[in-house]
Order: structure tokens, then C-alpha cells, then sequence
């Protein structure tokens, strides 16, 4: 899908005509209308299944500064945690203290594998599942799960079922996407801060590091005679240089150390090293210019 005017829906592989339609792509890719950019934010977590860590039964979520998940699946145990918001993990060091919290909490036991998500979360806590906006009643959308994501592809399954077949539903307005409460403000302004200081950041902050001083295995914003772009260099000593703007809306990446992308902090698209697209709302990848010996 690249596109979406009233009924019409284009793709890459031609155009369709629907009475209704629904977007259920994790991020509504569309800015307008409905501008679920300035009511969303994205954040990753990280995973690790553990071997020899005996047995839990249920599932179990923490509270508080450190918080950590906790469930059984099969012989692993699944220890979740280090949760960021997308683009702001340039330091690193996520799945190395998930380790460290393992060996704490589990003597014994090693890292069989090790994974990372990303979630999209709404300034309430409450995901997004209804109508699309007022002035497109036959578009619909169901975003914002909040790592809750079978949970709630249920609800929306309900609830855009009622709505599309003019039936009642009795937690259509909880999660509707045109509800306003007075909690999400504070919110709003905060993921608004954090979109302004990413659009400045490509204008005002001036790199530290250069492509000589950049460690194998490592990327970072550098400034050329181009201008600003973003450098990864491979274990090989090999240069792959990227455009630093995310096509989105403009705004600066920065570096993920721990699964080696760039990162927008302000709507959470990521890119691989070769400028490839690994996660919306952008719809296209950043341009690479090639190899450098």
C-alpha cells in the first residue's frame, strides 16, 4: 500500500476499490488526516530466552524504574526488559545488562537466544481502535497496542466488526481514536518536544566523532565535505555511508549500537547499515552511497 484517496487503495501491484477500509499496519503511515504521529510514540524492548532456569508458571510484569517480564515458553524461560523509546539508545548496552539481570537472578542458566520488538504507545496508555477520523467514517485503524498485541487484535477484531456492521459495541468509545482526556496532554507535549529537538538536531549539533576515529563494528554521525551523514564501518575496516534524514518527516537518525541501525527518536522508523527500511512509519529506505575502501 502506498497510497489511500476516499475508497481507493494503491499499491505497488495496482489499484483496489473498497467500500471500507482498515488499517492494520502497526503504524498508520498516512500523516494526514488523523496525525497519529503527535499522539504516538514507539519504543523497543529486548528479550532473552534462557536455558537452566527452571520453571515459572504464569506470566509476571514489574513495576517501577527497573522493569522486567517474566514467562515460561516451553523449556525457556523468556526474561524481557531495558524498554527505550526508539532512537534513544546511543550509548548501548541493552541485551549486555539483560544478561547481567539473568546471571543475578538465575545462576546457572546461558542465553539460548536473544530478541528485540517494538511497540507503538499512545499518549494514555490506551490503544487507538475505531473510526479513523470524523471526516473518513468508512476508514478505520487499530494502532497503539502496547505490547499488548494479541490481546488486542481481539478487541479490535470486536469492535471493527460492530462498527463496519452499524452494531453497538459496548467499548467502541474507550478506545476510540476520537476520544480526548486531559491525561494525554502532558504527553503530547512531551513526544512533541522530543519530534522538534530531532528535526533541530540535523541543524544545530555539530558531530564528535570522524570516520577515522570510528571503531570497526561501530557507526556514527559524521560531518564530510557533503555535509552530515551516518557512517557504519564493518569488522572488515569497509565504509558504508547513509543520508541521516529519515524520509518521514525529516527528521535526524541516530546510532542503535546494539542491533547496529539507524534509529529515528522522533516516530520510530529504522534503517539497516545498507539504508534499508526495517520499521514504519517511513515507507522508504535512506539513500546509501556505496562501499568505501
Amino acid at each position: 500500500m502506498t497510497e489511500v484517496e476516499d475508497h481507493l487503495i494503491r499499491t505497488s501491484g495496482g489499484n483496489v476499490l473498497a467500500a471500507q477500509i482498515v488499517f492494520a499496519v502497526h503504524y498508520p503511515f498516512l500523516k494526514f488526516p488523523g496525525m497519529y504521529f503527535a499522539r504516538m510514540h514507539q519504543e523497543r524492548s529486548y528479550v532473552l530466552a534462557l536455558e537452566g532456569a527452571g520453571k515459572i508458571h504464569g506470566m509476571y510484569i514489574g513495576d517501577g524504574e527497573e522493569k522486567f517480564s517474566f514467562r515460561q515458553y516451553g523449556d525457556w524461560l523468556l526474561l524481557g526488559g531495558e524498554g527505550h523509546r526508539t532512537g534513544e539508545n546511543r550509548e548501548g548496552g541493552c541485551y549486555m545488562r539483560l544478561k547481567e539481570t539473568a546471571a543475578k537472578l538465575y545462576p546457572g542458566s546461558h542465553v539460548a537466544a536473544a530478541w528485540s520488538a517494538q511497540d507503538c504507545i499512545t499518549s494514555d496508555g490506551i490503544p487507538f481502535i475505531g473510526i479513523y477520523t470524523s471526516d473518513r467514517p468508512n476508514w478505520y485503524v487499530a494502532t497503539g497496542f502496547q505490547k499488548w498485541g494479541m490481546s488486542s487484535s481481539m478487541v479490535s477484531a470486536l469492535i471493527l466488526k460492530d462498527l463496519i456492521c452499524n452494531r453497538e459495541n459496548p467499548f467502541a468509545d474507550v478506545f476510540s481514536p476520537s476520544r480526548f482526556s486531559a491525561e494525554e496532554i502532558p504527553h503530547i507535549v512531551k513526544d512533541g518536544k522530543k519530534a522538534v529537538a530531532g528535526l533541530t538536531r540535523r541543524f544545530f549539533q555539530i558531530p564528535d566523532e570522524t570516520i577515522s576515529s570510528l571503531e570497526r563494528g561501530q557507526g556514527a554521525v559524521v560531518t564530510t565535505s557533503e555535509g552530515k551523514v551516518g557512517v557504519y564501518k564493518t569488522e572488515e575496516g569497509e565504509i558504508r555511508q547513509v543520508d541521516i534524514i529519515c524520509p518521514h518527516m525529516g527528521c535526524q537518525l541516530s546510532w542503535n549500537p546494539d542491533e547496529q541501525s539507524w534509529d529515528c527518536p522522533c516516530h520510530g522508523s529504522r534503517f539497516d547499515v545498507e539504508g534499508n527500511l526495517l520499521d514504519d512509519p517511513a515507507q522508504e529506505g535512506i539513500q546509501c552511497s556505496g562501499i568505501q575502501e
